[in-house]
């Protein structure tokens, strides 16, 4: 690809919310390209790349605190890997603005978190809610203005909505450190998973080009 050519951004499918730790992987490894498409499950996640709606989809798939991501690593199998980054995990106690520490009773956390922060949870005396995802509840309670609930999760969700970070990092080891997978359909499959006959020569060039552009970047972006 020529110097100045203008490339396309690509949509990638991905669980989670603005500032999550998903969404940060997806910068890192296609960086001005990326466009994030949140969802609340990885499931949906890939089915959203099942049906040629998303791009790409990105999945965390091994946590070096928890191990495989196993329902993460279900939603992948159908598809291809372009590719994988690793990265440290941190999580903090996010609140609204102006919350004390002694106010809060409920925290809400992705289980993934919960288990990464287990030993913290334990000792903090706030009654545990699991949610689909922190980034993606982050505004709910947010605008509703909730003193006694909290957020558990990467300082990038009150960077996105305006949360507080009160106390963190709070995960259990500090190298906690997830792997993220890159994934693309399988080549000549379409939104049914059968081998598609419609898509013509040049149509199937360009995106083999996109495709293998955005597979440079992600092998950029896992060098040390």
């Amino acid at each position: 690809m020529k110097t100045g050519e203008s490339r396309r951004v690509v949509r990638v499918a991905y669980q989670g919310g603005p500032g999550s730790h998903s969404e940060r992987a997806g910068l890192k490894l296609l960086q001005e390209r990326f466009t994030g498409w949140p969802f609340a499950s990885f499931a949906d996640a890939a089915a959203a790349l099942a049906n040629a709606q998303a791009d790409l989809l990105l999945l965390p798939i091994h946590n070096s605190t928890t191990g495989d991501i196993t329902d993460a690593l279900q939603a992948a199998q159908d598809f291809v890997s372009l590719g994988e980054i690793t990265l440290p995990v941190e999580h903090y106690l996010l609140a609204v603005p102006g919350v004390r520490r002694a106010e809060l009773r409920v925290a809400w956390a992705h289980p993934q978190v919960a288990l990464q922060c287990r030993d913290w949870i334990e000792r903090s005396g706030l009654e545990l809610r699991i949610v689909d995802d922190g980034a993606r509840r982050a505004p709910d309670f947010l605008a509703c203005r909730l003193r006694h609930v909290c957020v558990l999760g990467p300082i990038g969700i009150g960077q996105a909505t305006g949360l507080y970070p009160l106390e963190g990092p709070i995960q259990d080891f500090a190298d906690n450190r997830t792997t993220f997978r890159l994934l693309t359909r399988k080549a000549g499959a379409d939104s049914r998973g059968a081998c598609s006959v419609t898509m013509g020569k040049s149509a199937r060039a360009t995106e083999t080009n996109e495709l293998a552009d955005a597979a440079l970047l992600v092998r950029q972006g896992t060098e040390p």
